[in-house]
């Protein structure tokens, strides 16, 4: 029933694809987060907290999306 050579269901396809985009997408947006806050930091001597807090979590979602790409069949 289960071939293992007929290509995968659209919305498998579908949902790996969209997952490695959301994945890509919020490590972007980490890298950004946290390049502001160094700067931040370099030009006051103040942590931008709020900054680093955003890197941290798109950092943890970026790497759960792509987690689930290659996990998901």
């Amino acid at each position: 029933m289960n071939d293992p050579a007929s290509p995968a269901r659209p919305v498998a396809t579908a949902i790996r694809y969209l997952s490695t985009i959301v994945g890509c997408a919020c490590l972007l947006l980490a890298a950004i987060c946290i390049a502001i806050a160094c700067q931040v930091f370099i030009q006051t001597g103040v942590f931008a907290q709020s900054y680093a807090m955003v890197g941290l979590i798109s950092t943890a979602l970026g790497c759960l999306a792509l987690m689930l790409t290659r996990s998901w069949k």
